[in-house]
This record gives structure tokens, C-alpha cells and sequence, in this order.
């Protein structure tokens, strides 16, 4: 047994591990101290024996300010490596109470832990990492520096592989075999960027996480607009938005990181610029000059790269990452939470790490993303251009005839507006739902389109199946309504050649009903420009509430904790969104979209418009099975807080301030960013709710319990509701119950403090 004092300076021993200063904080301290000796308390109930905790260490300790709660991530160590993913984190409250603890530590560990020593050389597993990407291995590597005799870490530059140094080290990895013995390294590449463990012994790689959410004036379209379609949005000059409100989250204001001032748009938050050659090196900035004047002129009717159109986009994307940053510091997500800063300020956590944005980003198309490294290390914006729509114009039989909207697919050949002639076929696989093409095609007549139904696989492999069956193009007909959507590759999209669309369910069944005679059609691009998703704001808050929910969820030193199948990260992204894109004359039932600027659809990215109503977005609990991964998952999830979002807003009313403001929106957005630091790494829908309940119960002593819970217990995540499996879909448990404490008449009572 290790007494207190020792305890302490072990888990310390390396103070760059003791993230937020714990040594320094006699608060931090006492509460670290209080949940080393609970875990060595409890060791026995959570399965563990003392020698699985001789090693631990401090991986993330940092405290909310406005709750006083102390978040802390421990991680499990044994002959001196780390076991990636082996982390308990304890929640303690600012009385000393554990609020929760969630064990990821491994049982037995010195048994598990059989080899120290790798049989793999770190080079070797860079390209076994590099081969797995499908990067050619070029050249050699450069040792910068590595650890004497037998290394368990080395510092390799090899520019053929990465666009930066790469740090190789030791870890055991968690395997369904047990811990297998690791080499963890990142490969950062202009179109990707990814952290692997490749074994050592055997050479196998065994995971993979994809990294891949002052006085001045900017012409933008400002907060809280969505995007430029929103009624009363207009592309106009915004004056001095680091306002009071936000100063303690840009003390600099944004053009400066305490050091060094810029004119461009660059700042301690972000770096903004065009990548439309996609190497990730930092293209042109606008400048705004010694005045800081960012008025670029935008005309949606030139190309994006016309005219002056590419330094508004430019502008308006910093402009958003800013206003994001500084709204969500005030909520709890700041320097020690691990937040998006280049100076912390002496906050805690790690600096160096502001958001780069990546306007008109060239490695891609009718999409977004935003890589997330742990803190400490600047995460990646990537804003694509959206190509125009697609349209099936369908000339014969005359019963349907005319012109149908249609969903372009970002995979395959690109669409142009003479377009593909063909005629359609209905696909057939031979298995279930015969014509969702999810298998190998079974007599189809080369040469034709395939008419293939949505299903459950990806969209790559429907498209892929059809033209290895010799069809020259794929019309995917949707079967949860007339929506379309723009089609994502998935896992094998980038092996399609053909092109391939999208049209509703209704149109799709007409022309299904035609097969019969021969349906003779023309698959063709509108004829328009190109949209630029850098002026889809609620797609900007999509993208950077990645990370925030990858920083906050398992603790900020980790951001490999929503890889599971039911995790909600796109769910959160499109709340975010929601929230802050929220304008006050919206009610509970306006229909609210993700998007629709950018796609040019007004459906925008989901099956269903995020609303109240039932009628027209029915999702349950029950749905998740049914529904694609990550986004159809996520977007279940939206639908369940938007629920308690308006019945707090109901309670509390709508307040426009979103930096200082008291209403049920604030309250929801605050009760999420803490359920999110209070849950645990790989969540599930139940574990999810029970950390915005519990969020409640600290911060407002249960105030809204009832509210929470008769919004998820409307969608089926009720009292007695269940996750299962959250690794899996389909064994979940639904329940529209509520607890009893809330079946009485009146429930609608709480405050937000």
C-alpha cells in the first residue's frame, strides 16, 4: 500500500502528465489525492489489485469554473509503458463528493502485460501504418532523436510518409485478445490524418482512430444566422464582435496571441486560409490591414474563387470559429478542458494547439470535416465547395416523364450537365431486400443504370456491386421519403468509377412502376456554380463541435472515445448547431435543418427536419439499428435533446445571449457541455442521459430532472430505457416511462444556476 504522499507524487511523477497544474492547485490537489485513494479503496469492487495501480499516472486534471467540479483522468501503466485506453476517470464535486467513476483499467495487468521488449522496429511500423493507409513508401527515415539502447519512443522525420515528425512510442493496446504490445504513432497527410498501434511483436495493426468539431469589422453572415437563405440573414459588416462578454475567453482580442499581433486572419484561436491546393501548409490570408477591416464583398453568382468571393469566405469562416470559441469558453470548454488556443494564459492545459481552418479545401467535395488531435496539438478544419445538384430527366414512358431532383454522390465519376444517357434497370442481389444491391448483382444486363434501393449498407457498396455487374450508371431511390441527400463513399466509394444519384422515395417508385416498358433517362448536373460550404454556418459549428466533444468526452488528452457504434458525436455537432443557430422566433415545431445552404436542398444533411412533431421527424430509440453510422445514430440523438432543449425553453423562455444568458437555451447548452466532461469514454444513449441528469443534479441540485427526462422518454430513452451493447446496434431496450417522482401533473419547475 503506497501512503498518500506517495500516492500523489507517483501519479505526478512527470508534471507535463499533471494536466492543469495539479501540483499547483490546493483544490485540484485535494480532490486528486481524494480519488487516488478511492480507486485504492475500491480497488477490490472495480476488479482491480494493487499491482494494477502501482503505475498509474495523471493523464488530465482540471476543474469547471462555474461548478467547482474536478475532472480526472488516470491512466494505467506497467513496466513503465502505457496502456492505451486504460484510464479511470473520477468526477469529483466542489464539496469532495465522487460524483462518478468510470473504469477502463485493465484487470491482472502484469499478467497481461507479458513483453516489454518489441520484435518490430518503430521504422518498420511507420510503414506497416503508412502501407495500411495506402501511402507508396518512398525514401527514408530520419531519426531525430530516440531513447538510448532499446528505444521505447523515437522522433522519426520522413516527409514522403508525413507532413510533420512523427513520434513513435511504446504502448500496450487493448485487444479483444487482451493487451498486445504497440507501437502508437500519427501520420499526418494533407487528405488524412490518423493515429494508429501497430503491434510490435507480430507487426498487425491493430487500431486505427481518425483524427480526421479588438476593434475590427467583417462582412459575414453573422450569428445567428444559419446560413444566407435564413430569413433576415444578408451578407453584412459586423463590428467589434470580441465583445465584454467574450474577453475572458480572447483576452487579446482575435488577431493576436499576447506575443505577436496579426492583420490577416490569424489570431490565438484560429488560423483561417485557403487550401484549395490541399497541402495543408497555410495558403493566402485576406488582410485586413492596421485597422483590422475584413470587407470583402461576396456574389453567390460568381464562382467561389471569382472576384473577391474567396476572402469573404475566408473571413466568414474565422469570423464563426471565433465566435464558437468564445460562446463555448463560457460554457466550461477552456484551456484546462483542453479548448483550441495557441497562448492558454496561464490558464493549465496545453497551448499551441489553435483550430487551422481550411476554406475551399481541394481534397474534396459536398463536405466537411475537422480532425482532432489530443491537446496540445492544433486540430484541422476542412470546408469543401459543393458542386451544383443533380436533376434525372426521365424521357420516356410518358406516364413519367419530366424533369425529378436528385442527390449527387461525392464518390464515383463527378456529374457534369451533358450527363449520362441510359436505360434503367432494377437491381437484384438475390438476397433480403433483393434490389438494395448490398451483395454481389445477379442477372443484370450490362450497360444499363441500376435502380438500386437505400438500404443498411454504405452507398459505395451499392454503387460498386452495380458496376462490377457491368452497369454504367446508379440511381439509389431513398426509402424514408422524398428527401435526397449528396451520397458519402464509405468504406470502399473511392473504387467506384460510374456515376451515381439519389432520388426520393416516391419518384423512385414511380419510375419503378415503369420497368416494365423501357425507361429511357438522361442522369445530368445543374447548370449553376458552385455553393461554398464556408458560408453554411450551422455546417461550421457541425464540423468544430467535433471538438469539443472528442476534447471533452474521456478527458482532453484523449480522443479516441467516440469510435463506438452507438457514440453520439454527430449528434452533439448538429445541437451545437441548433442551439446556436436557434434565432427567436422559432418554436418547438420549425422545422429546423443541417446544411440546406451548402447542399442546396432544403432537406439539408438528415432523413428528417429536427422538430417536436412527431408527424415529421418520428424518431425513437427504436430507429438506431435502422439507421446509418455515425450520422442517422447521431441524428436520433439530436432529436432527443432538441426535446428537453424546448421544454427547458418552455420553462425558462429563449434568451439571444449566448455568452451571459439565463434561458432554458443556456441552460440546455450547459447541461450538455457538462454531461459531456461527466460521461464516459465510448458512450451509449443511456450513459449519455445519465450524465445530463447528473450534469442537473450538480449544478441546479436536480431543479430540471423531470424536464430531461420527459424529453428522452418521449423518444423512447425513458426510465427502464437501454443501451445494451454500446459497442453494437440492436440490442437496445426502449421505454417512454418516467420515473415515479415524476408522475404527478406539474413537473415543469427548475432554475439554472
Amino acid at each position: 500500500m503506497l501512503n498518500p504522499l506517495t500516492k500523489l507524487a507517483v501519479a505526478c511523477a512527470a508534471l507535463v502528465a499533471c494536466h492543469g497544474n495539479v501540483l499547483a492547485g490546493t483544490a485540484l490537489e485535494t480532490h486528486t489525492q481524494l480519488a487516488l485513494d478511492y480507486i485504492e479503496d475500491n480497488a477490490a469492487d472495480l476488479g482491480l489489485v494493487q499491482a494494477d495501480l502501482n503505475e498509474m499516472r495523471v493523464r488530465d486534471a482540471y476543474q469547471t469554473r462555474h461548478n467547482g467540479v474536478s475532472h480526472l483522468v488516470f491512466r494505467q501503466y506497467v513496466n513503465g509503458i502505457a496502456v492505451h485506453g486504460g484510464d479511470i476517470q473520477v468526477n469529483v464535486d466542489r464539496n469532495g463528493e465522487i460524483l462518478n467513476l468510470h473504469n477502463g483499467f485493465v484487470p491482472m495487468l502484469a499478467d497481461s502485460a507479458k513483453s516489454a521488449v518489441p520484435v518490430v522496429e518503430a521504422r518498420s511500423a511507420v510503414e506497416i501504418a503508412a502501407r495500411d493507409m495506402g501511402i507508396p513508401i518512398q525514401g527514408t527515415a530520419k531519426i531525430l532523436s530516440q531513447e538510448p539502447g532499446q528505444p521505447r519512443s523515437i522522433r522519426l522525420e520522413w516527409e514522403q510518409v508525413s507532413n510533420e515528425p512523427m513520434d513513435v512510442k511504446l504502448v500496450y493496446a487493448k485487444t479483444e485478445n487482451g493487451l498486445r504490445l504497440a507501437w502508437d504513432l500519427v501520420i499526418k497527410r494533407a487528405d488524412a490524418w490518423k493515429n494508429f498501434r501497430v503491434d510490435a511483436v507480430d507487426g498487425k495493426v491493430v487500431a486505427v482512430d481518425d483524427w480526421i468539431a479588438h476593434d475590427n469589422t467583417y462582412r459575414v453572415i453573422p450569428f445567428p444566422y444559419a446560413d444566407p437563405n435564413e430569413p433576415g440573414a444578408t451578407h453584412s459588416v459586423v463590428s467589434d464582435p470580441a465583445s465584454d462578454a467574450s474577453a475572458a475567453a480572447s483576452p487579446f482580442g482575435w488577431h493576436a496571441t499576447g506575443s505577436t499581433n496579426f492583420t490577416d486572419t490569424r489570431g490565438n484561436n484560429v488560423s483561417a486560409q485557403e487550401d484549395v491546393d490541399a497541402n495543408n501548409a497555410g495558403g493566402f490570408r485576406p488582410d485586413g490591414g492596421a485597422t483590422l477591416d475584413f470587407d470583402f464583398a461576396w456574389d453567390p453568382a460568381l464562382q467561389p474563387d471569382e472576384g473577391t468571393n474567396m476572402e469573404a469566405a475566408i473571413v466568414n469562416l474565422f469570423y464563426w470559429n471565433n465566435i464558437i470559441h468564445d460562446i463555448m469558453y463560457a460554457y466550461g470548454f477552456d484551456e484546462p478542458a483542453g479548448n483550441f488556443q495557441i497562448d492558454n494564459n496561464g490558464n493549465g492545459g496545453l497551448g499551441n494547439d489553435p483550430v487551422q481552418a481550411d476554406a475551399q479545401d481541394g481534397s474534396g467535395t459536398n463536405n466537411a470535416n475537422f480532425g482532432t488531435p489530443p491537446d496540445g496539438a492544433p486540430p484541422r478544419m476542412q470546408m469543401f465547395l459543393f458542386t451544383p445538384g443533380a436533376e434525372l430527366e426521365v424521357h420516356s414512358p410518358a406516364a413519367v416523364a419530366g424533369t425529378y431532383t436528385a442527390g449527387a454522390a461525392s464518390f464515383g465519376e463527378e456529374l457534369d450537365v451533358t450527363g449520362v444517357d441510359g436505360i434503367v434497370e432494377e437491381a437484384n442481389d438475390g438476397t433480403d431486400t433483393t434490389s438494395d444491391a448490398c451483395e454481389a448483382l445477379v442477372g443484370f444486363t450490362p450497360g444499363r443504370i441500376a435502380l438500386i434501393d437505400r438500404g443498411s449498407c454504405e452507398f459505395g457498396v451499392k454503387v460498386l456491386n452495380a458496376e462490377q455487374a457491368g452497369a454504367s450508371a446508379a440511381i439509389v431511390v431513398n426509402n424514408a421519403g422524398d428527401g435526397v441527400i449528396n451520397m458519402g463513399p464509405g468504406a470502399v466509394g473511392n473504387l467506384v468509377t460510374i456515376t451515381s444519384i439519389m432520388v426520393g422515395q416516391s419518384d423512385g417508385d414511380a419510375i419503378r412502376a415503369e420497368l416494365a416498358n423501357t425507361v429511357d433517362v438522361t442522369m445530368q448536373r445543374i447548370d449553376r456554380v458552385d455553393f461554398d460550404g464556408d458560408f453554411d454556418n450551422g455546417v461550421v459549428i457541425h464540423e468544430y463541435g467535433h471538438g469539443i466533444s472528442n476534447r471533452l468526452t474521456g478527458g482532453p488528452s484523449n480522443t479516441f472515445c467516440l469510435g463506438n457504434a452507438e457514440q453520439m458525436g454527430e449528434g452533439w455537432s448538429d445541437l451545437f448547431a441548433l442551439i446556436l443557430n436557434a434565432v427567436p422566433d422559432d418554436t418547438s415545431t420549425t422545422p429546423k435543418t443541417i446544411g440546406s445552404f451548402a447542399t442546396d436542398n432544403p432537406a439539408g444533411f438528415r432523413q428528417y427536419p429536427y422538430t417536436t412533431d412527431m408527424m415529421v421527424n418520428p424518431h425513437t430509440l427504436a430507429d438506431i439499428d435502422s439507421v446509418s453510422v455515425p450520422h442517422g445514430v447521431g441524428s436520433v440523438w439530436t432529436a432527443m435533446v432538441w426535446e428537453m432543449y424546448w421544454n427547458l425553453v418552455e420553462m425558462r423562455g429563449y434568451d439571444p445571449d449566448m455568452y451571459t444568458g439565463r434561458g432554458g437555451n443556456n441552460l440546455t447548452l450547459q447541461l450538455v457541455m457538462d454531461g459531456l466532461k461527466l460521461q464516459p469514454c465510448s458512450p451509449g444513449f443511456e450513459s449519455g442521459r445519465d450524465a445530463i441528469l447528473l450534469a442537473d443534479q450538480v449544478n441546479n441540485n436536480g431543479a430540471n430532472q423531470c424536464a430531461i427526462w420527459a424529453g428522452f422518454a418521449k423518444r423512447g430513452l425513458g426510465f427502464g430505457a437501454s443501451s445494451g451493447d454500446v459497442g453494437i446496434l440492436g440490442d437496445e431496450t426502449v421505454s417512454t416511462a418516467l420515473p415515479p417522482e415524476c408522475l404527478v401533473d406539474e413537473f415543469f419547475i427548475g432554475n439554472f444556476e
